[in-house]
């Protein structure tokens, strides 16, 4: 499904090579996230189809401005002048999420990593130091640690293409979106290459990832209590208060509470909690039991 998908933006996005041809100096740091993000697209090929996306997604919003417009009697005039305001500012948004999105994939995956990184190290440790080559034992770690087992895989078909056990393990550190796994990686290959036995560095590099995880989840404990605040204040006390306040200012004018006030702050409170929710997920650091 993805690679049909793929190559649809692709054919539609042909005639915009060009112009991604001269945006290509202005974006050679996304080069990186397209390959961390596992894309196989070129960086223009993803400028183009950013292009296209942008295009056609400000054609729609932009006629849906204008069927709402006339549905509710607005004046051309001030239609043509809310095309105005908001059409570039909505392209450039537009231009920009789906540029920079092989960087929220990436560290989507880098999140992946990390959550079966210290598991899989430990099974890796078990083999080796069970006298087992480390061939072998990464290849009893392809299978049954998600996203990290896929790495091994790719280490795994390497070495079987020709490449070195050290070169297929500096490529995959290479394009690792994970900081944890380039860093115990790195550890791993300098004794590889200087001959040492490498189960006591593994064994250190586990116990750092460990170390770290109980760092991060202290940290994610401390910011919660602010967060906590921030929900208690924005999502409970200034409601109550502003409701309050806005039927006795209206008990005392004579006027009644008009039904859209409380629409909003519904809408408002429900689009704040979703908010909310998603920055408590992404805090939450990525440790697996």
């Amino acid at each position: 499904m993805k690679t049909l998908r793929k190559k649809y933006f692709l054919s539609k996005s042909r005639k915009y090579l060009r112009t991604a041809g001269k945006l290509e100096p202005t974006f050679s740091s996304v080069t990186m996230d397209l390959m961390q993000s596992q894309t196989n697209l070129t960086l223009r090929q993803h400028i183009a189809i950013s292009i296209y996306m942008t295009v056609n997604q400000t054609v729609m919003l932009l006629a849906g401005i204008i069927i709402i417009g006339l549905i509710l009697n607005l004046k051309i005039l001030l239609i043509l002048k809310i095309l105005v305001i908001f059409g570039p500012l909505v392209s450039v948004m537009m231009f920009y999420t789906s540029m920079f999105k092989p960087k929220v994939q990436a560290k989507k995956r880098a999140r992946a990593i990390e959550q079966e990184l210290p598991n899989a190290l430990r099974h890796l440790l078990i083999e080796v130091r069970s006298g087992i080559p480390l061939y072998q034992s990464l290849v009893a770690v392809t299978e049954g640690y998600g996203a990290v087992s896929e790495e091994f895989k790719k280490i795994v078909k390497d070495i079987n293409g020709g490449k070195s056990e050290t070169e297929a393990i500096e490529d995959s550190i290479l394009i690792n979106p994970s900081l944890s796994y380039r860093r115990s990686f790195w550890q791993l290959l300098n004794a590889m290459k200087t001959g040492t036995d490498i189960g006591s560095p593994l064994g250190n590099i586990v116990d750092d990832i460990v170390k770290d995880q109980l760092i991060s989840i202290k940290k994610y404990g401390q910011q919660l209590n602010p967060y906590t605040l921030m929900y208690m204040m924005v999502g409970v006390i200034m409601p109550s208060l502003g409701i309050t306040f806005m039927i006795i200012l209206s008990s005392f004018t004579g006027t009644g509470l008009p039904p859209v006030i409380l629409v909003s702050i519904l809408v408002g409170l429900i689009l704040f909690q979703l908010v909310f929710i998603n920055l408590i997920k992404t805090k939450r650091p990525t440790v697996r039991v």
